[in-house]
């Protein structure tokens, strides 16, 4: 059996192949092209098993070896970091480090994603991504009426209410550029954002998974689509708490002897996920009246911010639930 260990970057990567005894057979820096590949397994005197570091542009290397039948796996970059830190670093060194971990079955797995779930999950990263542009948008502007000392009577600066009070306004005439420069590129973004929930809720149209995730209380089509795009299979978690944990919502362990002691939450998981869990879970306390009172109980003695990073933890837990149990949410009698 022969090892492959690559170490991945934007325009090219190290390969080291090394036999079942740690003996390197062939070490060469190759392109990131499919002829390169192809050219780096005529080096192979058999199919190896390759491991690659995940980074940013690991897809098009994975669907390569997949394609000739190469077993092919992503090794979690922190967790490869830990076990085989060295003061020593460069390619090669790193691309033959991955091969002894594999030769040694330590590699630390990371999750690959179908083609259809990176595909998903680019739709719901850039909505995302459009969604925090779009409240920035907003605080700039709420940013140049507070420099000059104007203050919306109303709640929503940006409904037609709101709109028609900031045209009556007097501003000089650099604030006014500003203001109308941010409120076409909000415009600009609200359009975009509209076109891609288009697409979002095409693709969720018969999709059981989704309609599991909308009866819970507190999701969307919208929120649903982003945590399935972003946890893949959910079998491929053992409990809902191993989900918790891959999401960052669970707390920090410091252990040493006799002496345990919580922290916040690792948030080294999935950051999309956890925005839109905590998002729900923003949602269900305003709208469920037993959430409402757990979170009055949990914030009297955790602090508002922790309250609710609890309730989408629970909430997560629950989606793990229910995804693996093919059955949707039920709401119980209270006293059930």
């Amino acid at each position: 059996m022969n090892y492959l260990g690559i170490d991945l970057h934007k325009k090219s990567f190290q390969a080291v192949v090394m036999d079942q005894v740690g003996e390197v057979l062939h070490c060469q820096q190759y392109g990131n092209t499919r002829e390169e590949v192809l050219s780096l397994l005529a080096q192979c005197p058999e199919k190896p098993s390759t491991v690659i570091e995940a980074t940013q542009n690991w897809m098009w290397l994975v669907e390569v070896f997949q394609e000739f039948k190469v077993p092919v796996s992503l090794a979690h970059p922190l967790k490869t970091k830990a076990i085989a830190s060295a003061r020593i670093k460069n390619d090669v060194l790193d691309a033959t480090t991955l091969a002894h971990l594999l030769r040694s079955n330590l590699v630390p797995p990371s999750y690959i994603t179908t083609r259809q779930e990176q595909a998903n999950r680019e739709l719901a990263r850039t909505r995302c991504q459009l969604v925090k542009q779009q409240t920035w948008c907003k605080n700039q502007i709420h940013a140049v009426l507070t420099k000059a000392n104007l203050h919306p009577p109303m709640s929503d600066l940006f409904g037609t209410k709101g709109q028609a009070w900031l045209k009556e306004q007097k501003l000089d005439e650099t604030k006014r550029l500003v203001i109308d420069e941010f409120l076409k590129l909000l415009v600009n973004t609200r359009l975009r954002i509209k076109t891609l929930e288009k697409i979002i809720s095409q693709r969720c149209l018969g999709n059981r998974q989704i309609e599991i995730l909308k009866s819970i209380p507190g999701f969307g089509e919208i929120t649903a689509f982003i945590l399935l795009a972003e946890i893949g299979d959910p079998e491929r978690f053992d409990s809902g708490k191993k989900l918790a944990a891959y999401l960052g919502l669970v707390p920090s362990l410091y252990q040493s002897g006799k002496t345990k002691r919580s922290g916040r939450i690792t948030k080294l998981g999935n950051p999309y996920a956890r925005w839109v869990l905590v998002q729900a879970a923003h949602r269900l306390v305003r709208s469920d009246i037993q959430t409402k009172l757990n979170f009055a109980a949990l914030a009297a003695r955790r602090g508002k911010k922790k309250a609710i990073v609890a309730i989408a933890r629970k909430i997560a837990v629950l989606s793990w639930r229910l995804l693996v149990d093919d059955r949707v949410y039920q709401q119980q009698a209270p006293g059930g």
